[in-house]
């Protein structure tokens, strides 16, 4: 029975990341209400449990879970690359994923690596996803030897996946990947993720692409790494602007919502390869 009400409360969590990703991909903006029914349903859902069935395994980590997953997220936001929803999820799901077991579906080091994994598979793709879409903007960007690295890449690639075993040709195909695609998220991020947004749809969190200066040159605003707070939003509305140049990015929830579910369905499936591989060269 106690494995069955852990069940559920996992379950409670992707239901509330789903919903969350489906407003981070909508609007680009995670509602606070999401991340609260997260934090608090989990604590009481894990208070429950404990409760019900005196056992307290699933909390007695869980000060260390908090740690890890919202100490990593809050320094990515501090880095400007998470946004505050992102934090405040993570944080929630520090209360469900309390584990320490990698092997145990609700562990939040299992969690923590797919997040990394996953999440930045997610972002990857994504990105160059975007690339494709606007192909006809990002041309202008490339050059003949971007298309002669592509090539060698590829055959790279290839050789890797025939000659090298399982599972290191996967691992090593894996990092060219990341490897080779560098450059192009970086002419992506730099030349195609910008849009002037009103003011009057501006929200926290918000990335300026610049320092915001008046018609005398002077700053009116400055761009910092956690974007912009209510204070600087009425800022620019008091200075009459209309719009201003927004960095915006790939809504990173999903990733978040996607690195949850291989955790809840899978375990920890980079331990379960590299574990398989051992075993079977012993």
């Amino acid at each position: 029975m106690t494995y069955y009400s852990l069940e559920l409360i996992l379950v409670f969590s992707l239901v509330i990341l789903f919903l969350a990703s489906y407003f981070d991909i909508k609007s680009r903006e995670v509602p606070d209400t999401l991340s609260y029914i997260l934090i608090i349903g989990g604590l009481i859902l894990q208070a429950i449990n404990a409760a019900f069935f005196s056992s307290f395994s699933q909390i007695i980590f869980m000060p260390i879970a908090t740690g890890v997953l919202f100490g990593f997220s809050y320094a990515m936001y501090r880095a400007g690359q998470w946004g505050g929803g992102d934090v405040k999820l993570m944080l929630g799901l520090s209360t469900v994923f309390t584990s320490l077991s990698w092997s145990n579906n609700s562990s939040f080091i299992s969690l923590f690596i797919n997040v990394l994994i996953f999440g930045g598979l997610y972002g990857l793709f994504g990105t160059i996803a975007l690339g494709v879409i606007r192909f006809k903007k990002l041309i202008k960007f490339l050059h003949l030897y971007d298309a002669a690295i592509l090539v060698s890449g590829a055959v790279i690639m290839y050789y890797l996946l025939t000659y090298l075993p399982e599972p290191i040709n996967f691992l090593a195909a894996f990092a060219g990947v990341i490897f080779l695609s560098m450059r192009y998220i970086y002419i992506i991020a730099e030349n195609l993720m910008f849009m002037n947004v009103p003011v009057s749809k501006l929200t926290e969190g918000d990335w300026l692409a610049s320092d915001v200066l008046d018609s005398k040159g002077d700053k009116i605003i400055g761009r910092r790494n956690i974007g912009l707070v209510e204070e600087d939003i009425q800022k620019l509305k008091k200075a009459g602007l209309k719009e201003v140049l927004v960095k915006t990015g790939l809504p990173f929830v999903p990733g978040i919502f996607l690195g949850a579910l291989i955790t809840v369905i899978l375990g920890n499936p980079l331990l379960s390869m590299l574990l398989s591989s051992f075993s079977a060269q012993v």
